[in-house]
């Protein structure tokens, strides 16, 4: 009995001490295991904002899990990248990218807690150009007639900022196009939409996806600064005469605290991609104008070194 006893625990301690293959395969075919915590670090409402919850909507479908959404919005997304950035990267802390902003804030400030090399970029997911907007009685009808105008006398300009993306494509603008204007800094596109509407100002830069939303409330679109043409809309070439980079584009998509585990993020992206592929999320999407071009992490890292050397050649006109 006694024999069989220490038979019984040598067999078990072997048991023990051998790889657990099967164990390790289950855990990581499990993710995720809970819903995942997605920052977005804006106010809710905003362009970064909407796409993540209409994303949220289709998660638990492609990707088994449902998104949490915490907004932790201030100093121009500044707080949320630096928590996003210093979270444990465990696949269940995420974050809303959007490009150039965060580029901006590390190239325009000092002393800034995170780094870009601090993310993995898992996937973009939407692409919302700049443009001019005037009110339907404006006496400016193209965009021509704002630079004429604004080289005889001071315009207002209306824009998110200090020192965004929106405020970057305004002022690239002003360089190739030879005028001035005062900028005007808003706390989001929507306040700037509002002071415009209020007469406020004489025009303001903003979103592609903002400014359709107040169309009509008596708001029509000069010219949207891109090399894809939109709708019937003038793009920048059309309007200036020449083509002027389009910079200030917000690019939109998820990232995550840099180390993220290779089988994390590989779903994530397959996840993220089936999402953009649903019909029902692409339908969601058209009717709320936003412009879906799924690209994976490679190509979305590509993005992130291009649109950086774009931000380093410009930062001097702020």
């Amino acid at each position: 009995m006694k024999r069989r006893t220490i038979t019984a625990s040598l067999l078990a301690a072997s048991l023990l001490s051998l790889p657990c293959f099967g164990s390790v395969s289950v855990a990581a075919d499990a993710y995720p295991a809970k819903p995942i915590l997605t920052i977005v670090p804006f106010s809710a409402g905003g362009g970064n904002d909407i796409l993540l919850r209409v994303m949220g909507k289709y998660a638990q479908k492609h990707l088994g899990q449902t998104l949490t959404i915490d907004n932790k919005p201030g100093a121009g997304g500044q707080i949320g990248w630096t928590l996003l950035a210093k979270a444990k990267p465990d696949g269940y802390t995420i974050g809303a990218a959007s490009l150039p902003s965060m580029i901006m804030i590390k190239e325009l400030r000092k002393n800034v807690p995170f780094a870009m090399d601090d993310f993995d970029f898992v996937a973009a997911v939407q692409t919302d150009p700049i443009v001019w907007v005037v009110k339907d009685d404006s006496p400016f009808k193209t965009a021509a007639d704002v630079v004429k105008a604004a080289k005889t006398k001071v315009l207002n300009v209306a824009g998110d900022g200090p020192q965004s993306n929106v405020q970057l494509q305004h002022l690239l603008a002003e360089k190739d196009g030879g005028f001035k204007t005062n900028f005007v800094p808003f706390n989001g596109s929507g306040k700037a939409l509002t002071a415009l509407m209020g007469g406020k100002v004489d025009l303001c830069a903003s979103t592609l996806s903002a400014a359709d939303k107040q169309l009509a409330n008596g708001l029509r679109i000069l010219v949207v600064f891109s090399d894809q043409k939109v709708g019937n809309l003038p793009t920048a070439a059309e309007a200036f005469g020449k083509p002027i980079a389009p910079v200030g584009a917000a690019i939109r998509g998820i990232c995550a605290p840099k180390g993220l585990p290779a089988e994390a993020k590989a779903k994530l992206e397959a996840g993220i991609k089936k999402i953009c592929e649903d019909p029902e999320f692409l339908a969601e999407a058209k009717k709320m104008k936003l412009d879906i071009g799924f690209k994976g992490s490679k190509e979305t890292q590509a993005i992130v070194n291009q649109t950086s050397k774009l931000v380093a050649e410009n930062k001097e006109l702020f």
